[in-house]
């Protein structure tokens, strides 16, 4: 995000200022004006060459009108009581060429934006629109001025004139009806020259101060999000939190009241309830006691627990514990009264499977495979199992252990939670 707010500032920089409005011939229309409305004799006159406006003027004194001048006036609308907003402009640049012809110094000029407003302005008569203006020398040839707009300045003669009370006298630019150019106060007679080569008005599409509070609100209204995010993600950990501390609960109790039965009963793996090796080698010298049985169907599965040394990583050996405990009910649930689970060592158990074949067992496999793939497990993160099959042959009970142990070692390069029978 702080890439993004450096990108839209850079952007801002670069193209925030290019909003440019151009006065010319083309759209509006330039009128010479004089002071002959007035009782003065001064004559001026207008074209267009090139698309540019060329003003031919000559200042005549005159006993009726003591300040002679001639100007342009550009009229912005077409009614006189709806002009145009310039409040989104900062600066007028305009390129006009003044000389006084035959006269080597470079005379003055002024430049106004008239603004009408109802509280002060009346529609029929056009010296009620206030003069926002000031005076300069453009001289001849010296390329474009920038104008702050900022710096026009109310006439005083014009607030005097018309009575404008204090709270309207301040320069106003939300309601421009015309643009006009006159020549400077206090010229000598003479023959003046006034080329308008172009007058641009330009803006922010954004203010810096619009851009800044954006950019304010931006990053508030993210900060509230992220705020909302995290209380929402913070509620549901408590959430999960809470349930694994009552499934733990429950499955403690559930285990506790299970070693409670499997304390009373000999043989029995301390951690799990399960078999130990010492209860099941009593029980196959007892079942299987020599090579061949007299036909007594055997199978067996050898189940490993898929990465469960990232359990003990990740969450601690007390953790792998209660998943081993789990574990050991979630394979139980699936066998018979008849079957025998046997913890073999770490996170390896042993199924022997009395009267099952093979395919019988290769099914019981993959029920237990299934409900371990499928239970959600005490710590929140799924399990696997992988499952070497074996059935008892013509051969010691040791020799179809150790065929399913790598019928385990194959399930376990095939790519793990798979069950692999041994042929």
């Amino acid at each position: 995000m702080v890439v993004v707010t450096i990108l839209i500032m850079q952007l801002y920089w670069m193209y925030g200022s290019s909003r440019v409005y151009t006065i010319s011939p083309d759209a509006y229309q330039f009128l010479a004006t004089n002071d002959q409305v007035a009782g003065g004799q001064s004559r001026s006159s207008i074209r267009v060459e090139d698309g540019k406006a060329i003003l031919s003027c000559e200042l005549i004194k005159s006993a009726n009108y003591a300040w002679p001048y001639c100007g342009v006036s550009i009229g912005l609308t077409d009614k006189i009581f709806e002009g145009m907003d310039l409040t989104h402009f900062h600066t007028v640049k305009m390129n006009i060429d003044f000389e006084q012809i035959d006269r080597p110094e470079s005379p003055r000029m002024r430049f106004y934006l008239r603004n009408f407003n109802s509280a002060y302005s009346q529609p029929d008569n056009e010296y009620t629109q206030k003069y926002n203006g000031l005076e300069y020398t453009p001289g001849s040839g010296g390329g474009s001025i920038d104008i702050p707009i900022k710096n026009l300045q109310v006439m005083t003669w014009w607030l005097v004139d018309n009575k404008v009370p204090i709270q309207h006298s301040a320069p106003e630019f939300s309601n421009v009806t015309k643009v006009e150019l006159a020549t400077g106060s206090g010229h000598s007679e003479g023959e003046y020259q006034m080329t308008i080569h172009s007058i641009e008005f330009i803006g922010y599409y954004v203010s810096a101060e619009g851009l800044m509070f954006g950019l304010l609100l931006f990053w508030i209204s993210l900060a509230l999000l992220y705020s909302v995010i995290e209380i929402r993600r913070s509620h549901k950990l408590i959430l999960h939190a809470h349930f694994r501390q009552d499934h733990l609960r429950k499955l403690n109790k559930e285990l506790k009241e299970q070693n409670i039965h499997f304390a009373e009963l000999a043989n029995r793996d301390a951690l799990t309830g399960a078999m130990n090796r010492h209860s099941i080698r009593d029980w196959l010298d007892i079942h299987y006691p020599a090579i061949g049985h007299a036909g007594k169907r055997l199978s067996v599965l050898y189940l490993d627990i898929d990465h469960f040394k990232s359990v003990n990583d990740l969450y601690g050996h007390a953790m792998g514990d209660d998943v081993l405990r789990e574990f050991t009910m979630v394979a139980l649930s699936a066998l018979s009264a008849s079957d025998r689970l046997v913890r073999w060592g770490g996170e390896e158990f042993v199924v022997f499977c009395p009267g099952r074949d093979k395919q019988d067992a290769a099914e019981l496999a993959e029920r237990i495979r299934h409900k371990v793939e499928s239970h959600i497990w005490i710590h929140g993160d799924p399990l696997t199992t992988s499952i070497g099959v074996a059935s008892l042959g013509d051969e010691r009970v040791n020799e179809m252990l150790t065929r399913a142990d790598e019928a385990l070692y194959v399930a376990k390069q095939q790519g793990r939670n798979r069950v692999e029978v041994s042929e």
